[in-house]
């Protein structure tokens, strides 16, 4: 799906870990510290000064915070004047932000930190740093501002921090991905969006988990299902309590990709959730028949009960849901429970012919609009334009853009900025269908298998959509490995399959490649200075060329051969045994390896939901590297020691 998904659905990675070479034992193979990325080659001056603002939060009185994730810093403005008054410097990637009880410090989750700041708001000061989960998101106060919950998008679950004693008590088990939260009126229950599809049987429509959490227990009460839903990340509670929404991405994954022309290829909308225990869920969609309003980010709820502002960071524009209506085109009942029929609520899930119904105002926001806050008195909206540095405030009652708020980044568009441009907006897309964002979310992946219909035919030679972080180095592309370069992957065919309007012009190619080249990996928390006693065995697995019962591993079924070090890859194809039935042949470009924990599903076609199953449901013959010999210990130790790229 989006330019990226080129490089994505493009990039035949065999198996995410492919399983066959040549004896070397390389000291490459340790723990390095490298971000496997391009981007001293292409990167200016001004590409370390842009703020790309992503959250937003409203203080007191005319304060108004703004996490800048170019420059690792919060931003205090002032709302009354526009001018910045302090910036405040943080972790890595800070993303959400939340005011502690008594409103004297300011918590900030760091992504690639994988803890939470704390700010003394009295020195504007980072002051301390609690530990959490791998990749922290959101937040949420609970018992009088003495809880902090976190929901940790690398590890798949939700910290659970006593403020009291500063000290981690538990984590809880949410969806796949857990990104955005919200409690019920009565701060009782803790709703979890998930921006992955739970796992699901090969070829299966995806599935979102809504995780609810009792938060006087401590446990999770439901694990409610969202069908045929990828990518949920903003949430609110309408005032009145009713209701749980969160932005959705509808895919069409299991349709061939030419069908874009048609409107098949994806949707986006919100998903209501009832809030009581059990409660049932309905979608209703943002876009018209001709026109969409691609990767909806964030969702907040007016302050009087009347409005749902949403925002589409691939259309540059907030939607203006009003609730009445929406709450009318559910048939809600006085109780506050949906009306519809199963039936019905299929329906309205896939018709874009409702919107006008409930959507009564576009609001234009400037470049990738993201989090969203309201002023205390709710006649504000606050929105972070990231690649504008800026934040565009609305009139909540006359729903119309007052100004703009400049963030004093860089004044021109370097060739990287651009190519980050390119990869967020819609506007190539046959009616703004998508963007790359839109397949590749914060330039990962969405956990997706898809049909590329030319590539084989209706049906045939499906693929797994794959990371585009630290991807410079891992020529050639595409599962076939047929293109060569980025140039290549990312050329006129790419947008026209794609987007089926015109192809990158040579300017919008140069910055896209340039763009994918400069992304980094997150840190990799496996990899560290010394390798452990597991990884070492791990290590000696993958480098063994005997099995346990010392006969001799050919080459060809070696993992080392086809995995060297740094990159975990050859660079080359090979036929590991992986061909099924829709696949034209059984010969694939050897995936790399970088941060492969992080990337599920694996192998060409997505049938692996973990590494272990990738030799143990998937390697029968031992035709993918001999495993079938290892323990349950050795294995483990393989996938810690793999872990480490």
């Amino acid at each position: 799906m989006g330019a990226l998904m080129t490089a994505v659905l493009g990039w035949l990675l065999a198996g995410s870990v492919a399983l066959e070479a040549q004896v070397h034992a390389s000291p490459a193979a340790e723990p390095v510290a490298a971000d496997y990325s391009r981007r001293d080659t292409y990167a200016v001056a001004a590409d370390n000064a842009y703020r790309s603002p992503i959250g937003v939060l409203c203080g007191q009185g005319d304060k108004l915070y703004v996490t800048c994730e170019g420059t690792d810093q919060i931003l205090v403005l002032n709302t009354r004047t526009g001018a910045i008054q302090d910036s405040i410097a943080v972790g890595r990637e800070p993303f959400g932000m939340l005011l502690s009880a008594d409103g004297t410090q300011l918590f900030v989750t760091h992504r690639w930190d994988n803890d939470v700041g704390v700010v003394d708001l009295a020195t504007g000061e980072l002051v301390e740093r609690l530990p959490v989960g791998e990749d922290p998101h959101e937040m949420v106060l609970a018992d009088g501002g003495q809880t902090l919950y976190v929901s940790n998008l690398g590890t798949d679950d939700i910290s659970v921090i006593d403020l009291a004693q500063r000290v981690e008590r538990k984590r809880l088990a949410a969806g796949n991905a857990p990104f955005g939260l919200t409690t019920d009126r009565e701060g009782q229950r803790l709703f979890v969006s998930s921006q992955y599809s739970s796992p699901v049987t090969f070829r299966e429509p995806p599935e979102l988990e809504l995780t609810v959490i009792d938060m006087k227990r401590g446990r999770v009460r439901e694990r409610r299902r969202l069908p045929g839903t990828v990518i949920a990340q903003g949430m609110t509670t309408t005032i009145d309590g009713r209701f749980v929404v969160t932005t959705l991405e509808l895919p069409k994954n299991l349709v061939p990709q030419t069908q874009v022309f048609q409107g098949w290829m994806v949707t986006y909308g919100l998903a209501f959730s009832e809030t009581h225990r059990g409660g049932r869920t309905a979608y209703l969609l943002l876009d018209e028949p001709t026109r969409y309003f691609a990767d909806p980010y964030d969702v907040v709820a007016s302050l009087d009960g009347r409005y749902l502002f949403v925002s589409s960071s691939g259309a540059d524009m907030i939607s203006v849901v009003d609730v009445a209506a929406a709450y009318k085109a559910l048939a809600v009942d006085a109780a506050g429970r949906i009306g519809l029929s199963d039936a019905e609520i299929a329906l309205t899930a896939r018709h874009l012919g409702l919107s006008s119904q409930y959507v009564v105002a576009r609001i234009p926001t400037g470049s990738n609009p993201k989090g969203m806050t309201l002023s205390a008195d709710g006649r504000r909206l606050y929105v972070a334009t990231r690649l504008e540095d800026a934040v565009m405030e609305i009139d909540t009652q006359t729903l119309m853009p007052l100004r703009r708020l400049d963030l004093g980044g860089p004044d021109h568009e370097t060739l990287l900025r651009k190519g980050a441009r390119v990869f967020h907006y819609a506007s190539i897309s046959f009616h703004q269908q998508m963007s790359c964002n839109t397949c590749h979310p914060e330039n990962n992946v969405d956990g997706l298998t898809y049909d590329i219909a030319v590539d084989g035919g209706m049906g045939r030679n499906l693929v797994d959509n794959m990371t585009l972080r630290g991807l410079a180095e891992t020529a050639p592309f595409k599962w076939s490995g047929k293109n060569p370069n980025l140039q290549r992957q990312e050329g006129p065919r790419a947008a026209q399959l794609f987007f089926r309007t015109h192809g990158f012009g040579a300017d919008e190619n140069e910055a896209i490649v340039a763009y994918l080249e400069s992304l980094p990996q997150r840190p990799n928390l496996y990899r560290q200075s010394r390798l452990t006693a597991q990884q070492r065995l791990g290590k000696e697995l993958y480098e063994r060329d005997h099995d346990n019962l010392g006969r001799y591993i050919p080459t060809a079924n070696r993992c080392i051969p086809c995995h060297p070090a740094p990159y975990g890859t050859d660079r080359r194809r090979h036929d590991i045994g992986s061909r099924a039935a829709h696949d034209w042949d059984g010969v694939f470009d050897t995936p790399h390896l970088i941060n492969t924990y992080e990337r599920p599903p694996y192998m060409h076609d997505g049938r692996s939901w973990s590494l272990e199953e990738i030799w143990t449901r998937h390697n029968d013959g031992d035709t993918h590297g001999v495993t079938n010999d290892m323990t349950k210990d050795q294995l483990n130790a393989l996938i810690e020691y793999i872990r480490t790229f």
